[in-house]
């Protein structure tokens, strides 16, 4: 079923050994087909007529390498954590697949350097804030294509979770203040609002937005969205309520 992926990238061009040696140490494998990994960093081969074409076969790999790292981390989490029930693991593992978390283990691992080299000449560098953990499950995807599941196992569980992820760390991490506010204010059946409180119009909108809790205001934030306005109002009003200030325990 592989075999037509494979054929496609059979043709490496010699400039990019430099490149291929850095993806070996990092998933610590020996590449059956380089030009895979090529386009896990959206490089061109000579089966590609264009940059574009080059980008969809590293977005293909983006879809692929996300499913099977989501599939990766519940197993990891699964073994790590015997005790742990259904609500912490998956909360660990949301936490772990955050594109925040993501960003943070590829740039560890040094995938920016080669990832701008990557984008080629019909690239820009820097267009969004989530391309360095989208090219890593973008990897993810080249190694499952090439190596199989053992491989893929080995290279998320042994070369980026062991070495990269801090889970005593992690365990008290939170990805989203509005959510855990949320929770708590709803648990202790009490109203709650974000209301705009002001709004500057210019090349880069302002937002202010304050968080009411039964009418009363506990605390303000501001952001660039209305979105992240009202996570900074969260995380504010989560520490003047002193929420989320310990981790979650899990199950014994």
């Amino acid at each position: 079923m592989l075999q037509p992926i494979l054929r496609l990238f059979r043709t490496v061009p010699s400039e990019h050994r430099t490149v291929m040696a850095a993806i070996r140490s990092m998933t610590g494998l020996r590449p059956n087909d380089p030009g895979i990994y090529l386009a896990a960093f959206r490089r061109k081969v000579k089966t590609d007529a264009n940059q574009r074409s080059a980008n969809m076969r590293y977005e293909r790999l983006e879809y692929l390498g996300d499913a099977v790292l989501g599939v990766l981390m519940a197993e990891y989490l699964y073994e790590k954590y015997p005790n742990g029930d259904e609500g912490y693991l998956t909360s660990m593992r949301s936490k772990v697949v955050s594109r925040k978390a993501l960003n943070r283990i590829a740039e560890k691992m040094g995938i920016p350097q080669w990832m701008d080299m990557g984008r080629g000449r019909g690239g820009r560098q820097g267009q969004t804030s989530s391309v360095p953990g989208n090219t890593l499950e973008a990897l993810v995807g080249a190694v499952y294509i090439d190596r199989g599941w053992t491989a893929a196992s080995y290279f998320v569980h042994r070369r980026m979770l062991d070495p990269y992820v801090n889970f005593d760390k992690v365990e008290t991490e939170v990805i989203s203040y509005k959510s855990l506010l949320i929770e708590h204010i709803q648990k202790q059946r009490k109203t709650f609002r974000f209301d705009l409180i002001d709004e500057q119009g210019s090349d880069r909108n302002r937002f202010s937005i304050a968080f009411f809790v039964d009418d009363d205001e506990v605390a303000t934030g501001s952001g660039q969205s209305k979105k992240s306005a009202e996570e900074a109002a969260s995380r504010a009003a989560a520490k003047v309520l002193k929420i989320g200030s310990s981790p979650r325990t899990r199950r014994r």
